[in-house]
């Protein structure tokens, strides 16, 4: 008799259903935000101050969250500049960039609008109302004026030809505002530059439990943009994410996108993005910069128990001795756990790699890694092993 099947993970942080937005005064909306991951227990007197902007697009009544003192989280890990303009003699490059901002783009905004009614609330309720995702501003308890953070639930998105034939034809939001597929796309980048005036914002996303994983071209470009990056991951991700590339079966458009999206996607793991604006001097660039970091409370134990019923691992070979030449180049006597960590962690993207130029001339079938990688790692031991054997 097999084995009874896990439940499915559930969503790790649930979100309460949709709000009514209600517009606040510029006063009641002290937009000093707290980044997630760090200490709320003391509120510093630049809280207080108010945002440049007239209105918060997010300001929402909401349930407010748990006030705690969060322990030492993740680093976050910076991604690609997008580069937004040139800095002209005008402005001294070596100016507070957020001062050259505020010149730059009209009051409110941390872009340049193609229209004027094109705010952030415009392309918030863009994706509200195609039911594409789920937003939910995250308020300290003591201090409900205070927003650490916002949460996204991406539900679904919509591709060219469920949105329309054609995609320059117009339709209706209940603003009775105007918007094509251009607009569709364009949401998704511009919602998330939603900002605090001390540039601590960050925003928690994941997929909804309801996703089904399916991801028009585009997406990938967002991906990259916004998605999160290996280096981030715990070993532990890493290596259901090379269990899932080895065993899982990919469709001819599957193929196009990171199998990291395709898992975390399916499995429902989060993670947490921030921006801020970068100045290069030399190329009188101004830029902004993304950067991510891993969500140090989630359960990877929930989603593994899930991801090997569904994949289940092949019975294992036995160990084969390694060499003295393997010895010698795998040594790892008198390295602490996370020097450990850290090996293990670049062995296994050496098999993504490894992976990546085989499916590049065998796109026929998915990827396979030619190694399981393990990490044992005894209490009161002062040398570990990592074994390689091979995966069948």
């Amino acid at each position: 008799m097999s084995p009874a099947r896990p439940e499915k993970p559930e969503q790790i942080v649930p979100y309460p259903g949709h709000s009514p937005l209600t517009i606040a005064t510029p006063l009641s909306i002290a937009n000093r935000f707290s980044s997630l991951g760090s200490t709320v227990g003391q509120v510093r007197p630049s809280y207080q101050s108010t945002l440049v902007a007239s209105y918060d697009p997010f300001s929402v009544d909401v349930p407010a969250g748990p006030s705690v003192a969060f322990k030492k989280s993740s680093p976050y890990f910076p991604k690609s500049n997008s580069h937004l303009f040139v800095i002209e003699p005008l402005y001294d490059v070596n100016t507070n960039p957020v001062e050259i901002a505020k010149h730059y783009f009209p009051p409110g905004f941390h872009y340049m609008p193609s229209s004027p009614y094109k705010s952030l609330k415009y392309y918030r309720d863009i994706l509200l109302e195609t039911k594409s995702v789920e937003i939910k501003p995250i308020k300290d308890r003591d201090h409900p004026e205070i927003i650490l953070y916002h949460s996204l639930y991406i539900h679904q998105i919509i591709s060219q030809e469920a949105f329309s034939s054609r995609p320059y034809e117009l339709k209706l939001l209940q603003s009775k505002l105007q918007y094509n597929y251009s607009d569709y796309i364009d949401a998704w980048y511009t919602i998330f530059l939603h900002q605090s005036e001390d540039f601590s914002h960050s925003w928690f996303i994941n997929f909804d439990n309801k996703f089904k994983c399916s991801f028009p071209y585009w997406f990938l470009h967002w991906w990259e943009k916004h998605g999160p990056v290996d280096e981030i991951l715990p070993v532990s991700v890493l290596e259901l994410i090379l269990h899932y590339t080895k065993k899982a079966k990919f469709s001819k458009v599957e193929l196009f996108f990171p199998k990291q999206l395709l898992f975390l996607a399916r499995y429902k793991v989060p993670w947490i993005l921030k921006w801020s604006y970068r100045i290069t001097k030399d190329a009188r660039i101004f830029a902004r910069q993304f950067s991510v970091k891993w969500w140090d409370k989630f359960e990877v134990d929930r989603i593994a128990k899930y991801v090997y019923n569904d994949l289940p691992i092949a019975p294992m070979p036995r160990p084969i001795s390694p060499t003295g030449s393997t010895r010698s180049s795998l040594s790892v006597d008198g390295k602490s756990k996370v020097e450990l960590q850290e090996l293990a962690r670049q062995l296994i993207l050496q098999a993504f790699q490894m992976d990546d130029d085989e499916e590049t001339t065998l796109l026929r079938r998915p990827v396979v890694s030619p190694f399981r990688i393990l990490l044992s790692l005894s209490p009161g031991m002062t040398t570990a092993r990592i074994l390689m054997m091979p995966m069948i």
